[in-house]
């Protein structure tokens, strides 16, 4: 049982990122489940030693991460990575109008190879790493939209395997967090226009060299770790990138 000595109100900060980072680890971990409902604020600030303004304030911070979510009348539950949340935090295209949809996924390949250099830095891998790379085309109202290029840590995802990705019926990140524990809390993404190259004008129905979105995005852990490095080839042409700090 983890528990803290009572803090007094200078050293509280303190006390209350110890707490956050005592319910990262459980939820990381798995002690405390997606989907599962959230105990009890009494109780945890009973357990910790710590008084409930201090266990809210971490619990706060949670919310407003995405990691924890609570419902009126119901309580705080830890998150489950559905496509209700992948379109909110992640997924980051609507069409003109403004309208997101949950796109359509097509694996085109997946290979486990040795880690380039870029790779490494990226996911924050020794040189001789070994990664799974996925490759994806996103289809939205039926159009081939997205060329996608994933490169994951083969170890954290060991066992991954292509029939996993085609036969999952949730999002990738439901797969990480439901068949690997690895649940995905936030991302850094950067953004650039850039000319289509040969495979991803091919598999977008371009012509080479036209001009498209390039988002860069390196997903982390609860823990805050590298998990994920994504190279997104995105045709606008009928879409528009729109990142939301609300629900609206």
């Amino acid at each position: 049982m983890n528990s803290l000595s009572n803090p007094s109100s200078a050293s509280e900060p303190l006390f209350y990122r110890k707490v956050k980072r005592i319910l990262i680890s459980e939820i990381a971990s798995g002690v405390l489940t997606p989907g599962v409902k959230f105990p009890n604020e009494k109780a945890l600030a009973l357990r910790f030693g710590v008084s409930i303004g201090t266990l809210r304030r971490a619990v706060e911070e949670l919310v407003a991460e995405n990691i924890l979510v609570r419902y009126q009348g119901r309580g705080t539950f830890v998150r489950n990575l559905d496509q209700e949340r992948f379109l909110f935090q992640f997924f980051k295209l609507a069409d003109r109008s403004g309208k997101f949809e949950y796109p359509s996924v097509t694996l085109v390949s997946f290979e486990c190879a040795a880690a380039t250099n870029e790779e490494a830095k990226a996911l924050g891998l020794s040189g001789d790493a070994k990664v799974f790379r996925i490759e994806n085309v996103l289809s939205l109202n039926g159009q081939a939209t997205v060329h996608d290029r994933i490169t994951i840590d083969a170890q954290l995802f060991d066992g991954l395997t292509r029939e996993q990705l085609e036969m999952r019926s949730g999002t990738i990140y439901e797969l990480y967090q439901r068949d690997f524990g690895i649940t995905v809390a936030g991302a850094n993404e950067r953004l650039r226009a850039e000319n289509a190259d040969s495979r991803s004008a091919d598999l977008l129905g371009l012509e080479a060299g036209t001009s498209v979105m390039r988002i860069e995005r390196v997903a982390y852990t609860v823990e805050n770790l590298p998990c994920e490095w994504r190279i997104s080839m995105v045709d606008t042409r009928q879409v528009e990138y729109v990142s939301r700090s609300s629900r609206e």
